[in-house]
Formats: structure tokens, sequence, C-alpha cells
């Protein structure tokens, strides 16, 4: 008799675990798209560096293309940090980069803890992806050499354009 009360339970229990197992799942899945996604675009000379970009991040104007990227560390710098999150500039048709916003970090992908400038006039990266532009944050532009991980993400990136 104790069989028969207990089978009912039994299912309405592995029936609310299923249902709570999904519900949980969903909202993880919700949860991961709203997170940036990151991949890698290259790898320095020496595998010491791999630098990710946000692919989503990644916006045209006029003849300038920018893009969210991480330059993650597999050791850290003399400062402490292990990676830095950036907001670049492309310049693809005069082979040039600048930063327009910019943070280190003290663990891998732009984890841990921010770390305090450089003593550059620039602006903090925040937590968006969004591409916003302050005249007061923007460095000089850098020329962008061959057979460099700048001229990995700058080939990559003015595809279709003069690169």
């Amino acid at each position: 008799m104790t069989a028969i009360f207990d089978a009912p339970t039994a299912g309405v229990r592995s029936f609310g675990a299923a249902v709570r197992h999904t519900v949980l799942a969903l909202a993880c899945l919700l949860t991961a798209t709203a997170h940036a996604e990151w991949n890698i675009l290259t790898v320095n000379l020496d595998r010491t560096v791999t630098i990710w970009i946000e692919s989503s991040s990644i916006q045209r104007r006029e003849d300038y293309v920018f893009a969210w990227v991480i330059y993650d560390r597999e050791n850290a710098a003399e400062d402490g940090a292990m990676s830095s999150k950036a907001l670049n500039q492309y310049d693809c048709a005069n082979r040039q980069a600048r930063t327009w916003q910019q943070s280190m970090y003290t663990k891998s992908m732009a984890g841990g803890e921010p770390m305090q400038p450089r003593g550059k006039a620039q602006c903090e990266a925040s937590d968006s992806q969004e591409i916003r532009l302050d005249d007061a944050c923007v460095q000089t532009w850098k020329p962008v050499f061959n057979r460099t991980t700048g001229a990995d993400i700058l080939n990559a990136l003015c595809v279709g354009q003069a690169a």
C-alpha cells in the first residue's frame, strides 16, 4: 500500500525538479546572451598575449572601424596587470589605430579589480560594449606595422576596406 501512495508523489517531485531545471537552464541561457561574446582574434608571436574581440561591438562609421578588445596576458605586466579592455578605433586606409577608452585589470579577461590608469589622459572602459566617443578621451593615432598583432586586428576588421 505504501508503494501506491509513494509513486504519484515521486512523479510529482520528478516533474517539479524537471520544471525547476528547465527554468534554471532558460535563465542561464538568457543571462548568457545578455553578456558580451568574446572571440579570439589573434595571439602575439611569443604566445604571451591573446587578443579577444567582442564581435557584436564592431561598428563601421565612415572610413573607420570601432571595436572593443581585450588584451589577455599569460603573465602579469610589471605593474601587475593581467589584462586590459579597450575601445579602439581603426583607420583602414591609413593603417593606424587609437584608443578611446581603456582599463587595466588584475585578472584575466578584464576580471578582478580595475587598476589605476598609467598616467594617460584616457577614460576608463565601462562595463557596457556601447561605442561612446568623448573628445577628452581620445589618444593620438599610432601607425600599425606589418607582421604585428595590430596588423592582424586591422586586417581582420578592415575586410572589404582599404587595409
